[in-house]
């Protein structure tokens, strides 16, 4: 998100090379304050193009908790400094300022401990792995224990932290026809890009229309999961409210733009993608953790 012509200019510099929307005043909203509380909860990175303060005003009435907040990080227009704000290892904040800066060639700002000390956090390691980590208060007493470099088992002790694996969905779109085995591949090459196994997966998701679809059924049978199916109106609320992108071809041919990752957004009540939007040879994959 932007609020001149100059980070407009910086914002599409950074969607040709990482990817993202760009949003910015004056061309998709009015309000920078109303825009944020629109969005905040529905997006897994905002990034602002501005100054720190005027980030930190327009989302500090929806900071809830590092558990659920999103990556929040902010670049000067000129692009020379990209600032870790918000949930930057649970939200994946540093990880995401170290692609951008490493994109633009800016100086990466991170100032989480453990990140500066170069150590490992048990938070960052559960959201790598899908698993959300509880209690929130375990988490900030076995990091510092790391920072003191004192030793940490994996067995009982005086402060438990639980690693809660999340539900990975599999959002998928296909041409009729189209075979068990060659949705398999589609889906196991994009389990791979996140480093999960495809047995991994707990429920799949697409359009009603694929309802009677063999190759769909099949592969979930097979799978051993169930596969969920949503109306183009459900479809629809999620591509608004969510603001996907849409295919004009999908949308004059079924009524909505986007299947994949509408379908699997439909099956929660809140997510964080591991996965947006990826085609392989003709089969449509979108991953979704729920939160």
């Amino acid at each position: 998100m932007t609020v001149t012509d100059a980070g407009f200019k910086l914002a599409e510099k950074i969607s040709v090379r990482i990817g993202g929307d760009i949003f910015c005043k004056g061309r998709n909203f009015e309000s920078l304050k109303s825009f944020v509380a629109d969005i905040f909860t529905k997006f897994d990175a905002l990034i602002f193009i501005c100054a720190t303060g005027i980030a930190v005003r327009v989302i500090a009435p929806h900071i809830v908790s590092k558990l659920q907040d999103p990556a929040v990080i902010v670049i000067d227009e000129r692009g020379q400094n990209v600032i870790s704000l918000l949930s930057g290892h649970v939200g994946g904040a540093n990880e995401l300022t170290l692609k951008i800066a490493a994109a633009l060639n800016a100086n990466p700002v991170i100032t989480t401990a453990t990140d500066v000390e170069n150590k490992f956090a048990v938070d960052s390691f559960a959201a790598k792995l899908g698993l959300r980590p509880e209690p929130k208060d375990a988490i900030k007493i076995i990091n510092s224990a790391i920072l003191r470099n004192e030793e940490i088992y994996l067995t009982a002790g005086n402060t438990k932290l639980n690693l809660i694996p999340q539900k990975l969905i599999a959002g998928i779109g296909c041409k009729r026809g189209t075979s068990a085995e060659k949705i398999f591949s589609a889906v196991n090459q994009a389990c791979k890009m996140i480093n999960q196994p495809v047995e991994r997966i707990n429920l799949l998701a697409s359009v009603d229309i694929k309802s009677n679809e063999a190759g769909l059924i099949e592969f979930a049978k097979n799978l051993g999961v169930e596969i969920k199916f949503f109306g183009v109106a459900d479809l629809a609320k999620k591509i608004a409210d969510y603001k996907l992108s849409e295919s004009k071809f999908v949308k004059d041919t079924i009524g909505v733009g986007n299947i994949c990752e509408a379908a699997a957004l439909c099956c929660v009540e809140k997510a964080k993608f591991a996965l947006p939007k990826k085609i392989f040879d003709g089969v449509t994959i979108c991953l979704i953790w729920e939160k």
